[in-house]
């Protein structure tokens, strides 16, 4: 009896202590977690080179849309600008992005803070080749993505073999433009045909059937004149042919006369 007390008690504060070891590192989870969640001073001067620290802003955040937290960013002693966190849907997955807005409405600097794409392509979206397109880009409209050289300033030329990337970047600072347009500074957003995903979808699927259709006509065209050289090259030798059979019956009835 005095033993199964005993056990009783030892498992008893085993399970205690394991509940204690386990809060524990949930707590230090949660707190990276959430310490890895914020915006440090690198990615600050990284996309807004004049801020020297951020602070909350009182705003409403939809928990489901895809702007996940806003700061205002401090100079010296002024509001410089706004830093966003987006996020937005990838090749692969999420894309997490820092993207900063002036005051002059431009956007001053995008960075990648998380992603999976793939490494060579959709990965090149952290690269400061791409991310230094955004730069200086106007707040007052949404940007486009296209896949040959930029003609308006509202376009952003994509990463070549990473259309879909590109998009989720450019997405994302869209987010961030509307945001602040209209729940910070108050105004409608000016459309300029955007940067819609199902645009971009129908444009491809519209450059695909094009192809398709030029392939078919190409082919047709090609087996039309497949066909004539055929016909003209058969009748020629038919001709040849016949003109050689005509000969040599003439020569044999020639012949004959003469014998």
């Amino acid at each position: 009896m005095k033993e199964n007390f005993k056990l009783g008690g030892i498992l008893l504060v085993i399970t205690a202590l394991a509940g204690l070891l386990l809060g524990f590192a949930n707590s230090l989870t949660k707190e990276a977690i959430l310490e890895n969640s914020k915006i440090n001073k690198e990615d600050l001067k990284k996309v807004l080179p004049i801020a020297e620290s951020i602070r909350d802003i009182d705003i409403k955040i939809n928990e489901e849309g895809t702007v996940k937290e806003v700061y205002e960013a401090i100079g010296k002693s002024d509001v410089v600008g706004y830093v966003l966190k987006v996020t937005s849907k990838g090749f692969h997955g999420p894309v997490d992005f820092v993207v900063a807005i002036s005051k002059d409405d431009k956007v001053s600097g995008v960075k990648v803070l998380a992603h999976s794409e793939t490494p060579g392509l959709g990965a090149k979206i952290t690269e400061d080749k791409f991310t230094s397109r955004f730069k200086d880009k106007s707040a007052k409209g949404y940007l486009e993505v296209v896949k040959k050289s930029t003609v308006k300033d509202s376009e952003l030329e994509a990463i070549s073999g990473a259309t879909i990337s590109s998009k989720a970047a450019v997405s994302a600072v869209n987010d961030a433009i509307k945001f602040y347009m209209e729940n910070i500074k108050g105004e409608k957003l000016a459309p300029n045909g955007g940067t819609d995903a199902n645009s971009g979808a129908s444009e491809e699927a519209g450059a695909q059937k094009e192809e398709k259709a030029t392939d078919a006509n190409s082919g047709a065209s090609e087996e039309t004149g497949t066909k004539k050289e055929e016909k003209k090259s058969t009748d020629t030798n038919t001709g040849a042919s016949e003109e050689t059979t005509t000969s040599q019956k003439t020569d044999v009835n020639t012949g004959a006369s003469e014998s």
